[in-house]
């Protein structure tokens, strides 16, 4: 696709609203026995702790729709209504990896089989895209770890995969229904050796020697807008801001403007430096970190406005949200750090709709002033 904005025309959506699915995702977590709730359909993968992780994500995205059905924005077409889950929300733990509160390379640092991405996808797809709770949604479902199968060196390559999907439309367009978005760089925190990571192996597909811009990956293009994706890390080392200025450079003026940044994430904060969106625009971030050093912490929720003359992104204050807190149990709730945890765990959301873009609503406003 060219992307330019001649080609993507005019986005249906003026506002936004956020959903920031608040839980803890750092250490590992027992997957549990979970249960249909909610009105979420019962899913069904071949791996019980995959299905109890998918079936929870449900539950909860049934129990959001919901619980913020009488709020502003949601019955708007022209609001589009963004939930993200925090970075390795699916991530497999053994009983002992649970107790021991760390990942194992045993069990390739908490990975399901790389086909996992597939079976998750169109199961996650499958429970949302006929309901109509979820039109003008875009779903963010955490992230998925997972290994490719070990060659005859034994090397181990591991793929962190952030799965985005969309509800239903008003008028579909021709983009994909959902789409896989690899994580570029292995924090020191994660667990695995970054020299694990599947794109340094040069006999994989996802090889950067195969393919060296695949930070423009991260650029989506779906409803006539451009959103920008990216996972912790890849936050910081600029990856979106980096796939933007290779646009710039390639298609000059008529490059299209990021329009929204999205950052799924186990350990990062909004970094000024790496906000690519255009003047007025939003960047979202939802984090899953809580360690015991910090207190066991709740995992952080941001957003940000960029203000593109003083190349700065201010955030939108604390008191534009609220919480809506989850139902107890294992349905709705993970146990953390064995229990010790006791923060909340729920959904931010804003109190109203945000525009998508201020600076775009401010000059509207103005031209129609009487």
């Amino acid at each position: 696709m060219n992307i330019t904005d001649d080609v993507l025309g005019q986005a249906p959506y003026t506002r936004l609203l956020p959903l920031g699915y608040m839980v803890p995702t750092f250490y590992p977590t027992p997957s549990g026995t979970v249960q249909a709730r909610s009105g979420a359909p019962q899913v069904t993968l071949q791996d019980p702790d995959l299905q109890a992780r998918a079936q929870r994500l449900l539950n909860v995205l049934y129990w959001t729709a919901d619980a913020c059905k009488d709020q502003q924005g949601m019955d708007d077409a022209s609001t589009l209504k963004v939930f993200i889950a925090p970075e390795f929300y699916f991530r497999k733990a053994s009983a002992d990896e649970v107790s021991g509160g760390g990942f194992s390379r045993s069990t390739s640092f908490g990975a399901y089989p790389e086909r996992a991405r597939q079976e998750l996808a169109e199961a996650l797809y499958g429970a949302i895209h006929d309901s109509p709770l979820f039109k003008d949604w875009v779903i963010v479902a955490g992230t998925l770890c997972s290994a490719l199968p070990f060659d005859l060196s034994g090397r181990m390559n591991l793929l962190n995969t952030a799965i985005m999907l969309r509800g239903q439309r008003a008028q579909p367009d021709a983009s994909v229904p959902y789409i896989f978005m690899e994580k570029h760089y292995i924090s020191n925190i994660d667990g695995p050796d970054g020299r694990d990571h599947a794109n340094l192996d040069p006999t994989t597909t996802y090889s950067f020697r195969l393919n060296p811009d695949q930070h423009l990956d991260n650029l989506v293009y779906w409803d006539g807008m451009s959103v920008g994706l990216e996972v912790c890390l890849d936050h910081s080392e600029q990856v979106v801001a980096n796939a933007m200025n290779l646009l710039r450079q390639t298609l000059g003026p008529r490059a299209a403007s990021l329009e929204l940044q999205l950052v799924t994430s186990c350990g990062m904060s909004i970094v000024q430096q790496a906000v690519a969106v255009a003047d007025g625009a939003l960047v979202m971030l939802v984090d899953g970190y809580s360690h015991v050093d910090s207190g066991l912490r709740e995992p952080i929720f941001q957003m940000g406005r960029h203000d593109a003359a003083t190349g700065s992104t201010h955030a939108v204050p604390a008191t534009s949200f609220q919480l809506k807190a989850l139902p107890d149990g294992a349905d709705y709730r993970v146990t953390y750090a064995g229990g010790l945890y006791t923060g909340r765990q729920g959904v931010w959301t804003s109190t109203q709709p945000l525009a998508l873009n201020a600076t775009k609503t401010q000059a509207t406003s103005a031209a129609v002033s009487p």
